[in-house]
C-alpha cells in the first residue's frame, strides 16, 4: 500500500524513533499511543497530525488516519544515543554528496561517470592511513583518480572541511531528508540527538 513512516516520540515528547505506519496504527489500536495533534489557525481546533490517507478494517469499525507523529502513554523510554558506524553511505550523508576537494555535489545513485561519489583516503592506506571518518573523505571520481595514492600535498590538493565523526542527529536529518517525510517532523528533528 503506502510507504508512509511515523515519528516516535515518548511521553515526554522527544523522538524515539520511526517506524512503519502498519506498526503505528498497531499502537493506537492498542492504546499504546496517541497520535499527536496539533492547533490548526483555519478551523481553530485541534487536529490530528496525519498524512491525507486513511486505513480501516474490513467491517470500517476502525478507521484511521495515517498517522505521521505518535506519542507514546505510560512510557519513558529515552532516546538512545548510539555512536555512529563507520560505512560509505555514511560519509557520503556526513559530507552531503559534496566532493572534499573540488565542491561538486553529488545526487545519490548519480550516474555521471567522472563526477560520481566515491571514498577517498586522505592519507592513502599505502601510506599508513586507515579507514576510519577521520581519514575517509567524499570525492568525485575525477579528483579521486587525480589524488590516486598520494598525499595531499603531493597531489596539489585541499580538503574543504577536516573529515570528523558526524554526529547522529546531522546523519538523521539528512538521511530523512533524501526520503518523503511528514513537514510536522521537522520541529522535533532539530531537537534530535538520536539515530532512528
Amino acid at each position: 500500500m503506502s510507504s508512509e513512516r511515523t515519528l516516535v516520540l515518548n511521553s515526554g515528547y522527544q523522538v524515539v524513533g520511526v517506524v512503519p505506519w502498519q506498526r503505528a496504527i498497531t499502537m493506537l489500536y492498542e492504546g499504546d499511543a496517541e497520535t499527536l495533534h496539533d492547533w490548526d489557525k483555519t478551523v481553530n481546533d485541534f487536529k490530528a497530525v496525519a498524512y491525507d490517507k486513511e486505513v480501516a478494517n474490513q467491517s470500517r469499525s476502525y478507521v484511521y488516519k495515517l498517522p505521521a507523529i505518535v506519542r507514546l502513554l505510560n512510557s519513558n523510554v529515552l532516546p538512545r544515543h548510539r555512536n555512529v558506524k563507520f560505512s560509505k553511505i555514511n560519509v557520503f550523508y556526513r559530507d552531503d554528496y559534496t566532493c572534499q576537494y573540488c565542491g561538486h555535489k553529488s545526487e545519490h545513485g548519480s550516474t555521471v561517470k567522472n563526477k560520481r561519489m566515491t571514498i577517498d583516503h586522505v592519507i592513502p592506506v599505502s601510506k599508513g592511513g586507515r579507514t576510519t571518518f577521520d581519514n575517509c573523505v567524499a570525492a568525485c571520481g575525477e579528483c579521486n583518480s587525480k589524488k590516486s595514492d598520494k598525499t595531499l600535498a603531493e597531489a596539489g590538493l585541499k580538503l574543504l572541511k577536516k573529515p570528523s565523526v558526524p554526529s547522529v542527529s546531522v546523519l538523521l536529518k539528512r538521511k530523512l531528508n533524501k526520503k518523503r517525510i511528514h513537514a510536522s517532523w521537522e520541529k522535533f528533528l532539530n531537537n534530535s540527538t538520536i539515530m532512528v
